[in-house]
């Protein structure tokens, strides 16, 4: 793909963790400072490509192929982040910035050994999930909602599509971006008990379970 095809991957990717779904030819245009038409073209050549899909008078999505290809662009640059903010002094906002370059250049191998060296970081400078490797069995998408995990599975917060509110209470609880949590009981309907690391139990609601977005830890 080329740097510019995988920008409209990135910048629909990231529009999707705020919690836009689909996203609209606008924002795209907007974010990549093009032209609509020319928007428009280009996703017209990924929907081509199984990238994307778009729903007219409504925005774009991304495919399962979509999804692989802008997590793991995503992930090249949330660790280049953590390297260039965290060893070389940058600031987050000057870290993202170099890294948008860094993404497209770096080959996944070399991202992987960056990470082994970081410690395996799960969130960037700016507080943004980092996604898992594709070479983990399952982990396809950025992230998946705490509801659909099975009881005794111990998992890793990635995001988190509440509102202020609710974060701070999730925060108070101690579920935030990057804490280990293991589910002790799930109901039917999404509704679980969990067991923040360092916390005590809590008990989520249905929306809540769906709003709190985790990665399973593997052994």
């Amino acid at each position: 793909m080329s740097e510019s095809e995988e920008m409209y991957l990135v910048i629909i990717a990231k529009a999707n963790e705020n919690g836009q779904d689909p996203v609209p030819l606008a924002h795209l245009a907007t974010e990549l400072k093009v032209q609509p038409v020319s928007a428009n073209q280009m996703i017209k050549k990924l929907e081509e490509a199984g990238k994307v899909v778009y729903t007219p008078y409504k925005g774009v999505g991304l495919t399962t192929a979509g999804k692989n290809e802008a997590s793991r662009i995503l992930r090249h640059r949330r660790l280049w982040e953590v390297f260039l903010a965290e060893r070389l002094g940058f600031s987050p906002t000057e870290a993202d910035e170099i890294a948008c370059r860094l993404e497209h250049v770096a080959e996944d191998d070399v991202v992987e050994r960056l990470s082994s060296y970081l410690g395996s970081p799960l969130v960037s400078p700016q507080g943004k999930p980092i996604p898992a490797p594709s070479s983990i069995e399952g982990e396809t998408d950025l992230d998946a909602p705490l509801a659909l995990c099975a009881a005794g599975a111990q998992v890793t917060i990635s995001a988190i599509k509440s509102g202020e509110a609710e974060k701070n209470f999730l925060r108070q609880a101690g579920l935030m971006l990057g804490a280990k949590l293991s589910v002790v009981a799930i109901q039917s309907n999404g509704a679980c008990l969990v067991k923040p690391e360092g916390h005590p139990f809590i008990q989520l609601s249905e929306q809540m379970a769906h709003e709190v977005r985790v990665r399973q830890d593997h052994p």
